[in-house]
């Protein structure tokens, strides 16, 4: 309707209204979850945490259980080494009686180095076809005649070396013998684990395996199920719960009651205890729910678990629900934290793109701007950042163009002073020359000279190709001579490639001129000057070279602050470096009464 104002968006609104809105949910939807959950949480809570508690159990229980028998695995698989066992066994004889006497006494001595402390372990054997040796007489119980043919000696194949645990078994139906009559019942039902010996010896470093030259013992290690009785029957929490212990393929090993407790264990939930080894499952058998908390040993494989019903459970862990108040309120403050922060969130999110832009603009990046989606305090902030970029942006760009001018001037007044200077000297040549001669060589050198300011004065560029560069300088030379009588000589060195570049405009006379002027005062002949130029990398090398009286070391430096004769080292200097970059430049080195050697440093590039 027209004259009615719309309701502002939250992103519109101050920051004074976001903080009370924000502090308001805090406060009011823990208060109405905590109403909600104290009147029906606290059943599922409590069956939840005695779920949690008696995994604990299963799982330390289990723990133990691996550990046992984790020991016996290390203690068999240090025996495949051992030089007694692979003697005994290499030479053993069945038709020797003395000599099986003494053999089994030797084996049992080794047995009981590997298995000092029998534990829960019932009875521990070394089988073969011909023997049956263990640490005790008790040993002999199992018939080792026919044990090759029996289901312990096939899972000892099956393991080809590897520990193999076999679930509990019938004793008459394993070895098809009916020995009740004489034996205790303890021997009815048993588990064991087994391990085919693959012996071997190190003699003088070379491994000499058992396997191919005598039959291999099978180390069985006998537990009875009452193991497992012994350690889950004293930690069940509950008088309505049962444990159980059974293989993935349903072969049972311990229980409560093993028989009905396997019995009950159905096929799909053993599936799903096998695929995820270790947890919860909520099931329902004959109608009523039913908790499993499992553990899959990481050594047999077996899966161990603990059965109750949830109403036996909640009657087990009543005292625990008065600790129910605490657990809540602290979850009730981690989910206010969480709103705290996802508001905050919401608050801070274009300050931190500020600080971002800001961090940008500081680097350099004056063209940033950040999107402006609100209309309150923080968008018109945003607004007037982009505004000062703007603003900054266009200063910049025009201090760069005064700056670039300032440069251009100063590189065009250097040209202009060095231009006069160099002319003055070389009209005061001529005049000694005309002085001094009949005048012949004249034309000459007014000719050079001609070319050499035709070459100054044709453009106003600061760089030129070195080519021209050389002419210019050896015209320069060609007057010089004339009025030094060829007192010099002056030989080049140029590599070719360097002649696709160009140069600062006459950036070698300088030296040229000192080390004739300077360097050669005091000769009357054989003055040498030598100008190499290379090109090493990403720079070019020049030098000019001279055998001169050199330069003492205490007015080198001195030379550099000389105005009159030094100008036009200082020149060619500060040119290069406005030119290039103060990484580049002139170096002057001399050794006095050898000589003076001046290197030009340029990039190999042209700028």
């Amino acid at each position: 309707m027209r004259g009615r104002c719309p309701l502002p968006r939250f992103k519109d609104l101050t920051y004074r209204s976001k903080l009370f809105l924000t502090y308001a949910l805090i406060v009011s939807l823990p208060l109405s979850i905590l109403s909600w959950m104290y009147f029906h949480s606290s059943r599922d809570f409590v069956s939840e945490f005695a779920k949690q508690n008696w995994y604990s159990i299963v799982k330390q229980n289990n723990e133990i259980m691996d550990a046992e028998l984790a020991r016996v695995e290390e203690s068999s698989l240090a025996m495949i080494g051992d030089q007694t066992l692979y003697e005994q066994y290499l030479h053993a004889n069945p038709d020797d009686e003395y000599s099986m006497i003494s053999m089994e006494k030797k084996v049992s001595r080794t047995l009981n180095t590997y298995f000092t402390d029998l534990g829960q372990m019932y009875s521990i054997h070394l089988i073969t076809s011909y023997s049956n040796i263990g640490p005790t007489g008790a040993s002999a119980f199992i018939p080792y005649s026919s044990f090759n043919q029996t289901a312990l000696y096939q899972a000892a194949l099956r393991g080809d070396g590897a520990m193999e645990w076999v679930p509990t078994f019938s004793f008459d139906h394993m070895f098809q013998q009916n020995i009740r009559r004489s034996k205790p019942p303890e021997y009815v039902r048993l588990l064991a684990g087994v391990r085919l010996l693959k012996l071997f010896n190190i003699n003088n470093g070379e491994v000499a395996e058992l396997q191919g030259k005598a039959e291999l013992p099978v180390l069985a290690v006998v537990y009875r199920p009452e193991m497992y009785h012994s350690r889950f029957a004293d930690t069940l929490p509950s008088a309505g719960a049962s444990f159980f212990v059974i293989s993935p393929e349903g072969q049972p090993v311990a229980g409560t009651s093993m028989e009905q407790e396997t019995a009950a264990i159905d096929p799909a939930w053993l599936d799903e205890m096998t695929e995820r080894k270790s947890g919860t499952l909520t099931v329902t058998q004959n109608g009523k729910p039913l908790i499993i908390c499992f553990d899959m040993s990481g050594v047999t494989g077996w899966i161990s678990g603990i059965t109750i019903s949830p109403e036996a459970m909640v009657s087990a862990f009543l005292p625990e629900i008065k600790s129910y108040t605490f657990y809540l309120a602290v979850i009730l403050l981690l989910l206010s934290l969480l709103l705290a922060y996802i508001f905050a969130n919401s608050i801070t999110k274009p300050i931190h793109q500020l600080l971002q832009a800001i961090k940008k603009t500081g680097e350099g990046e004056f063209d940033t701007r950040i999107p402006v989606e609100s209309y309150n305090e923080m968008g018109l902030l945003i607004h007037k950042f982009n505004q000062m970029n703007v603003k900054i942006n266009n200063l910049i760009e025009e201090n760069y163009k005064v700056k670039l001018r300032e440069k251009e001037t100063e590189i065009m007044s250097l040209n202009i002073q060095l231009n006069p200077h160099f002319m003055y000297n070389t009209l005061n040549i001529m005049n000694w020359t005309a002085l001094e001669n009949n005048q012949t060589e004249l034309s000459r050198m007014i000719v050079s000279l001609s070319s050499m300011l035709q070459y100054t004065t044709r453009n106003s560029q600061d760089t030129g190709d070195l080519a021209d560069d050389l002419n210019w300088l050896k015209h320069y030379i060609f007057i010089t001579n004339q009025r030094f009588e060829d007192r010099f000589t002056v030989s080049y060195d140029i590599a070719p490639e360097l002649y696709a570049y160009q140069v600062p405009k006459l950036f070698l006379q300088p030296f040229v001129e000192n080390a004739i002027v300077h360097g050669f005062s005091r000769l009357h002949s054989g003055g040498e000057i030598v100008i190499r130029g290379w090109v090493t990398g990403s720079e070019r090398f020049f030098t000019v070279e001279d055998n001169g009286t050199g330069i003492a070391p205490s007015k080198l430096e001195e030379l550099g602050k000389r105005a009159g004769e030094s100008i036009g080292i200082r020149n060619v200097d500060k040119r290069i470096k406005l030119i290039y970059g103060d990484g580049y430049g002139v170096t002057l080195t001399s050794v006095e009464g050898q000589g003076t050697r001046v290197q030009i440093n340029l990039p190999a590039s042209n700028m």
